[in-house]
């Protein structure tokens, strides 16, 4: 039996309605970013932030560069500090597991923005979302090509993402994929060696072709080397749908980049921290799934009109 319990966006808000004893204290929350230079992991923690000192809480933020022993390290340091909760972004919760430790023998919960459950996590959202992108992609492909996938398994977002492509791609074996996993910090610059050295490998191949990416930050390194290569018949997948991905996508340079929702993500999780406090060892750790909009040429015009960025 699971011990971890899944919950839609809108279903989490419905089942913690309740006033929380904790709600009008004036907390001190930690948020271990995953990397400063993560676009995306960045917006969801401004999100958080801003969401936290809207309610008068403090906030302390740390850099762990996308090391998993610098997350935890990062943990314990705030652990030490004795803030009341702490937000870990994108890594792997169960590659955690001493920092976890740490907080739960001082009673403090840990929550997760995209590095899904595991023991010591009382609350995770769910950002890996690749069915819908790899669907998309297989349909454009078909059952026979050559495929890129350049991810990055520290980062359970990219490793969820990967498993998928990796399920999609053995069960079509007309389809050839090479992986490559890439450098954090250094994504589009790693990404776009990779893509070159693929080109180059795979000059002969029949196409059609296709890359699919962990994240936009690294796509753009992608698009440089197909741009530098001159290839223009390279479909590119990617997810977060950052302004720069999305301005790809309308130029024609990407073939569809998936948005989730971080920013109510991000919301969600902070306002659920006076309702884990409250509830204490009785809270029952779950996982939610935020919402997400896959942006394609066919909707990159409205898109851009609703999200301005």
């Amino acid at each position: 039996m699971n011990r971890f319990q899944t919950f839609s966006a809108a279903a989490l808000v419905a089942a913690c309605l309740a006033p929380a004893a904790h709600a009008d204290d004036k907390l001190t929350i930690g948020i271990v970013t995953f990397s400063t230079s993560d676009v995306d992991t960045n917006q969801m923690v401004d999100t958080m932030t801003k969401e936290a000192q809207s309610k008068g809480w403090t906030v302390e933020t740390l850099n762990a560069n996308g090391d998993p022993s610098q997350a935890i390290t990062s943990i314990k340091q705030l652990t030490t500090k004795k803030v009341n909760a702490i937000i870990v972004t994108v890594f792997d919760s169960t590659g955690l597991a001493a920092g976890l430790q740490a907080a739960a023998d001082a009673k403090i919960p840990v929550l997760s923005a995209g590095g899904g459950m595991a023991d010591g996590i009382a609350l995770s959202a769910s950002t890996g979302a690749a069915p819908p992108l790899i669907d998309l992609m297989l349909k454009d492909v078909g059952d026979t090509g050559t495929l890129l996938d350049l991810t990055y398994h520290p980062g359970i977002p990219c490793r969820e993402r990967a498993d998928a492509f990796d399920a999609a791609v053995k069960a079509k074996p007309g389809l050839k994929a090479t992986s490559h996993e890439i450098s954090i910090p250094g994504a589009a610059e790693s990404s776009q060696a990779a893509t070159s050295a693929w080109l180059a490998a795979n000059a002969d191949a029949k196409g059609p072709f296709a890359i699919f990416n962990c994240y936009d930050d690294n796509a753009m390194g992608a698009i440089a080397a197909l741009k530098q290569n001159g290839r223009s018949d390279v479909k590119v997948y990617s997810f977060n749908a950052t302004a720069p991905a999305v301005q790809a996508v309308k130029d024609g340079t990407m073939t569809a980049t998936l948005g989730v929702d971080l920013t109510s993500a991000g919301k969600m999780l902070v306002e659920q921290i006076p309702d884990i406090l409250a509830a204490g060892d009785k809270w029952q750790p779950k996982s939610f799934v935020p919402g997400y909009t896959l942006v394609t040429k066919d909707n990159v015009d409205q898109f851009m009109k609703d999200n301005p960025q």
